[in-house]
């Protein structure tokens, strides 16, 4: 996403715990439990994972490359070495090895603007190593069109080659496309930066398929994720990269800097030769007026290699009708013009999604939705992970208030900011909106979209943010468009199939935090009560 930082104020270190527990009407009893504990200075928009012995790690990019880590299952957490006093977008990843990569944007590596860095610790964060780029000086990325979003992954492919390291983002100068730059000696040095659209595989179906996916994504690009399939599984080694994108005619009113467009289609690419070629694949396509980047979507594979979105968007909303409704103050009644939670997902390692049907062939008809039709109001900040296949676990914020939209299906900035005119918003818009961490749970997406069970729990009682959350990146003006939390909250699993998922509260407790699961099953095998402490 086009967008800049911002840098926030830090709050002293502490540790509290708490759990709360709501059941959405209509779903399935027994929704798991979670205790909420701090991680320390607040910051933005967090990354978090889990390495294979259950040691977590979670980063923030407010204040540099600021990392925590827990060997108690989150219950506490200690600060490891910044790896670089810099830092826009970040992320993390962890090897068979359980070494732990971490991605930053805009460090101080590289000469070059916006550019794209991966480091790697092999004691746990207390000593980081940088990855070269392919010119000196150049950053990891060493993009000539600039770099926004970066994600990582990492995997050893076998036990005698080390580990294969992935870089992907979109650029920031360019038309948006997604690239990758891939390190295939562990992180030590990475080659140059490859467009995913760029190398199709040699068949007709893959050069028909990266035209139409180049004619969707082409200047209108959301970097959601990347990741390997674990060796192993049917598709060990295969890379995956995910990304929202908007539609051919939009791109004719420019390239998303604004993110005004709708970003309504869902795409992956695929690599099974280590990124030397690439088949594009779209995965669901919600139609022209509803909008998934909220801001951002998320993107996950499970233990076998089978590809994931959670995703959170305005899928039965008429865009005109909603519009003039959020105009007229009156669409709080209107619950076809919310934002609701859903996932799309894979079973056969991205060919077919929820078992087809779309318009174009694979991708699917029908996502699942999460919240219950009685969970009303509006959902952001989607984020999900996966287990076995058919097993996940989801998170999100919620609020009761049905934002204002606009005629393309986009939030109004500073829709949730409360009504004007003091802050400059029109009296029909409703009252600052008070926002809550829920966490969603499926063991069986093996059953059609309509048939799956959920298990939904609201683990803050206390809002942990309130006002607006805007999702037009540097677009979003204050004092009504907030970004205080920046753009996406980030759920991992631990080896017992625990989830553990990765907030900033600006409200009361204004800190990072972590709300760990403590009851429930877990996402892998019969475990059983596995997260119960």
């Amino acid at each position: 996403m086009k967008r800049f930082r911002l840098r926030l104020s830090a709050a002293a270190l502490g540790c509290v715990a708490f759990a709360s527990v709501g059941v959405s009407p209509g779903l399935a009893a027994g929704p798991p439990g979670y205790s909420l504990a701090n991680v320390g200075a607040y910051g933005g928009e967090p990354s978090i994972v889990s390495d294979h012995l259950g040691r977590l790690y979670d980063s923030t990019p407010s204040g540099g490359t600021i990392t925590y880590t827990s060997t108690n299952r989150g219950a506490s957490w200690q600060k490891v070495t910044t790896a670089d006093p810099s830092s826009g977008d970040d992320c993390l990843a962890t090897d068979q090895a359980n070494a732990v990569y971490l991605c930053n944007l805009a460090g101080s590596q590289g000469v070059a603007p916006l550019q794209a860095d991966v480091w790697k610790s092999v004691d746990h964060g207390t000593t980081w190593t940088h990855g070269a780029g392919a010119i000196p000086q150049c950053a990891t990325s060493c993009s000539a069109f600039g770099v926004d979003r970066d994600w990582v992954a990492a995997s050893i492919l076998s036990p005698s080659t080390p580990a294969e390291v992935v870089l992907m983002y979109h650029d920031f100068f360019g038309p948006s496309q997604i690239w990758v730059n891939i390190s295939h000696d562990g992180g030590a040095t990475f080659g140059a930066p490859q467009e995913v659209l760029a190398s199709p595989a040699v068949t007709p179906g893959a050069v028909t398929g990266t035209l139409v996916a180049q004619g969707y994504t082409f200047c209108n690009t959301v970097p959601a994720g990347v990741a390997i399939a674990p060796p192993g599984t049917t598709h060990a080694g295969r890379i995956y990269v995910g990304w929202i994108a908007a539609d051919l005619a939009q791109n004719a009113t420019g390239c998303n800097v604004s993110m005004l467009q709708s970003f309504h289609t869902l795409w992956i690419s695929s690599s099974d030769d280590n990124g030397l070629t690439w088949t594009p694949q779209q995965a669901f396509d919600a139609g022209f007026g509803h909008d998934s980047s909220t801001p951002f979507v998320s993107f996950t594979t499970d233990n076998q290699g089978n590809p994931y979105f959670g995703f959170a968007i305005n899928l039965n909303s008429n865009p005109a009708t909603c519009s003039a409704e959020s105009t007229a103050g009156t669409v709080q009644s209107d619950t076809s013009c919310e934002y609701d939670m859903y996932i799309v997902w894979s079973s056969n390692g991205g060919s077919t999604w929820d078992g087809g049907g779309g318009l174009i062939p694979g991708s699917a008809a029908k996502p699942y939705r999460v919240n219950a039709q009685g969970e009303t109001g509006t959902h952001f900040f989607p984020a999900i992970t996966a287990g076995d296949p058919g097993k996940v676990d989801v998170s999100y914020l919620r609020t009761t208030e049905i934002l204002p939209t606009d005629a393309f299906g986009k939030a109004d900035p500073g829709g949730c900011a409360g009504p004007g005119p003091a802050n400059g918003n029109p009296t029909t818009y409703p009252p600052a909106c008070k926002w809550n961490l829920y966490a969603g749970q499926s063991l069986n997406l093996n059953a059609a979209p309509g048939s799956a069970t959920w298990a939904v729990t609201q683990v803050t009682t206390t809002p942990m943010h309130i006002g607006d959350i805007c999702n037009l990146g540097i677009a979003c003006v204050a004092p009504s468009s907030n970004r205080n939390l920046l753009d996406f909250i980030q759920v991992a699993v631990d080896p017992t199939g625990c989830a553990h998922i990765a907030y900033a509260d600006d409200n009361t407790v204004n800190m990072l935090r972590a709300a760990n699961q403590t009851s429930g099953v877990g996402l892998f095998g019969n475990t059983g009560n596995a997260c119960h402490k």
